[in-house]
């Protein structure tokens, strides 16, 4: 039998699971959770039904076996890129939103269910937390605060990987500036394979994406916590849910707006421009960042299949980059293919206790 990758990838208001052979994906499948299933203090809440899901859809599609069992990296602590088997401190962790509630946090708890029913290993690749960032990156400005890393690593690390493959560049003496435009939009700084530089793409600097703020002018944050006082969990809610293209324009749909903007909006039209035009300055600060030694820049993310967004960005950025457009979310392949790696012994494995 063909060996087997099962990839579990839980989002907010889904779960996406595959099975991967080397040759082909077995199945792929989206499962969505109803609003009423979904948990607005602690995502954990949701691991019993979205086992039995799993497992129902398993069950459906005559799965008896796999090889290794890999889950979407949730809000831990900041690691090195590489895997890192599921273990009862991180599981711990995620359970108890040590770091941080997100769906993502499912993952590892998810992955060590299925690797124990199977009786395989089970891991996390490439987290959210994945921390390359050079000293001089973390310095915020403000003695006591200092920049973090979260951003999309687990497909900005793949995609890189798959680009360097296919015109056999060695991603370890090339750098590139890699975007990743979803959900939430991480533009990247990554010098010979490592990540030295990316915005926080949850709650931190960069541009706005389709629900998230990005960074903001500091005056309006102060004036919404002492002048309207809003308290810190509506305020996270407002700047990683409830900002961005969804408090412009009522949607976090990019379809839509681009849709908007072809019948006329001119205020669509601004606003999505306006997000485009943060994402280019934030591809120029990385550029600087690299000295301006760019082997390419490459696009990714779902906002990349966008023919808006790719003109927009060949039309300002053409000029002064090799850009390559590689569009699509790509995680649970992205997972897929750091399992295979693992069991060919070609990806980096941590102690997540150490």
């Amino acid at each position: 039998m063909s060996e087997r990758v099962l990839a579990i990838n839980p989002g907010s208001t889904s779960t996406k699971m595959a099975v991967f052979t080397r040759k082909k994906v077995e199945f792929e499948l989206k499962v969505n959770i109803e609003e009423n299933q979904i948990s607005k203090e602690n995502v954990y809440r949701e691991f019993p039904f979205r086992r039995d899901q799993i497992k129902k859809e398993l069950l459906k599609h005559g799965i008896e076996k796999v090889k290794i069992v890999i889950g979407r990296g949730g809000i831990l602590k900041p690691l090195k890129s590489g895997a890192y088997p599921v273990c009862d401190t991180m599981i711990n962790d995620l359970k108890t939103a040590k770091y941080g509630n997100h769906a993502s946090n499912l993952g590892g708890p998810l992955a060590a269910y299925f690797g124990e029913m199977f009786n395989v290993p089970a891991y996390i690749i490439d987290p959210v937390v994945v921390d390359e960032m050079i000293e001089l990156a973390r310095i915020s400005g403000v003695p006591g605060i200092l920049r973090h890393s979260i951003s999309h690593a687990l497909n900005i690390k793949a995609t890189t990987r798959r680009v360097c493959d296919r015109n056999n560049w060695d991603i370890e003496k090339q750098n590139f500036i890699v975007v990743h435009m979803g959900g939430g939009i991480s533009v990247c700084a990554m010098e010979k394979g490592r990540n030295i530089d990316v915005n926080n793409a949850l709650l931190g600097m960069g541009p706005f994406s389709p629900e998230r703020a990005g960074a903001i002018p500091l005056k309006g944050i102060m004036d919404l916590v002492f002048k309207k006082h809003m308290d810190e969990k509506a305020l996270k809610r407002l700047l990683t849910r409830e900002s961005g293209l969804k408090g412009y324009l009522g949607t976090n749909d990019a379809q839509e707006v681009v849709a908007r903007i072809s019948k006329g909006d001119k205020y669509a039209k601004l606003i999505f421009d306006a997000m485009l035009y943060q994402v280019r300055k934030e591809i120029g600060a990385m550029a600087a960042v690299l000295n301006f030694d760019v082997c390419a820049l490459i696009v990714t993310g779902g906002l990349a299949y966008s023919d808006y967004v790719k003109e927009e960005l060949l039309t300002h950025l053409g000029k002064q980059f090799s850009i390559i457009i590689y569009p699509g979310e790509n995680e649970l392949g992205a997972m897929a293919d750091g399992g295979f790696r693992i069991l060919d012994n070609k990806m980096n494995i941590y102690d997540y206790d150490k």
